[in-house]
C-alpha cells in the first residue's frame, strides 16, 4: 500500500467529517515541503504502524497486516493563510477498530512530523 494514490482501491467502512488541528496541519505541511512527497513516517507509540503523507491524503497502515489502510484523512479544505485555524477534512475508516485510535494516531502523526522537522539535514 504505502502510496496514498492507491487509496481509491479500497472502500471505507465509514467516512466522517473531521478537522485537523492547526498545529498538526502546519507541522505536516512543513515536513512535506522540506522532505518531499510522499513522506513516510513511523508513528511513535504505535508498534508496526506507519503513515504515508502527501497533499491528498494522510494514510495510516501496518505493513505486516497487509496493504489495507486502517484510516486516512483526505479531502482537506485549507483556508488560505489562516495558519491558526483547523483544517476541515474527511476521515475514512477502513478497519473496524480504527475509530478507537483516530485521536492518538493524529497526535502520533504530528509528533513524528515535529521530530522530523527538529532534525538537521
Amino acid at each position: 500500500m504505502a502510496d496514498p494514490r492507491d487509496l481509491e482501491r479500497f472502500e471505507p467502512l465509514r467516512i466522517l467529517p473531521k478537522r485537523v488541528p492547526a498545529p498538526c496541519w502546519n507541522s505536516v505541511r512543513l515536513a512535506l515541503r522540506r522532505h518531499g512527497h510522499p513522506l513516510h513516517l513511523s508513528m511513535p507509540g504505535f508498534r508496526g504502524v506507519e503513515c504515508e503523507l502527501d497533499d491528498r491524503a494522510w494514510v495510516v497502515w501496518a505493513p505486516r497486516a497487509g496493504s489495507v489502510p486502517f484510516m486516512a484523512w483526505t479531502a482537506f479544505e485549507p483556508r488560505g493563510a489562516a495558519l491558526h485555524l483547523p483544517v476541515a477534512c474527511e476521515l475514512r475508516l477502513y478497519h473496524l477498530q480504527a475509530g478507537l485510535i483516530m485521536g492518538p494516531a493524529l497526535e502520533a502523526i504530528e509528533s513524528a512530523a515535529r521530530s522530523l522537522l527538529s532534525r538537521r539535514g
